[in-house]
């Protein structure tokens, strides 16, 4: 048989309460991931979605991309992304750089 107790307004069984006790230790002991680690992560989000718009424009222009282009450009993105410029701002600049290491 259940017996209900009230926690914040949620009534949990004598089981649920023990369940809930165990989660809110465990997680107690998580610590968050570092700021390098959140960074790096960004930094392959943005490398991901930028590879996918890189490709599509090279397709578009029916040119044929030199290697390492796309990885240069968007590393470049990434790499300004997290120094704290704004998107607009890294994509016009990291457009230049691969263009002059790059021109096709």
């Amino acid at each position: 048989m259940l017996n209900p107790r009230p926690l914040s307004g949620i009534a949990l069984s004598r089981y649920g309460g023990l369940g809930l006790g165990l989660v809110l230790s465990m997680a107690a002991t998580l610590t968050p991931p570092e700021p390098v680690a959140r960074a790096q992560g960004m930094g392959a989000i943005v490398r991901s979605f930028c590879l996918t718009a890189v490709e599509a424009e090279v397709a578009r222009s029916g040119k044929t991309a030199p290697a390492g282009m796309a990885d240069f450009a968007c590393q470049c993105v990434a790499d300004r992304l997290e120094r704290g410029s704004g998107l607009d701002e890294a994509r016009a600049s990291c457009r230049q750089a691969t263009a002059r290491r790059f021109p096709i």
